[in-house]
């Protein structure tokens, strides 16, 4: 089975509630900006991810199938007084079989 890897920010469908295997990570209200892009929290990184294979995996409109639900790829990093880092949801394209990685970046302050 080949894997691919994707990243890109996850557009906002909706929120729906986390059952996911993601770390609890208590960010302020603060965007990082960086020219145009606003990065999300790690909240709303979870929620765009959680909605995004929803409508991934959806069985009659979706083109995936479920590997691995929303989760952490690493432990939160630092930059300064902002922690950051990437959500990835794992899939597989019913067509071909071909297994892909999709990935959101967060970063955020974590709250005092």
């Amino acid at each position: 089975m080949r894997r691919s890897t994707v990243v890109h920010v996850f557009l906002v469908i909706g929120a729906f509630a986390s059952t996911a295997r993601a770390a609890a990570v208590d960010c302020a209200g603060d965007h990082f900006v960086a020219g145009e892009r606003t990065l999300p929290t790690h909240g709303e990184a979870l929620e765009q991810c959680l909605a995004e294979e929803v409508a991934m995996t959806h069985p009659e409109r979706g083109n995936y199938e479920a590997q691995r639900s929303c989760y952490d790829v690493s432990s939160p990093g630092t930059h300064g007084d902002w922690q950051h880092g990437r959500i990835a949801v794992d899939v597989v394209e019913r067509r071909s079989g071909v297994a892909y990685t999709f990935e959101a970046l967060w970063m955020c302050k974590p709250m005092n």
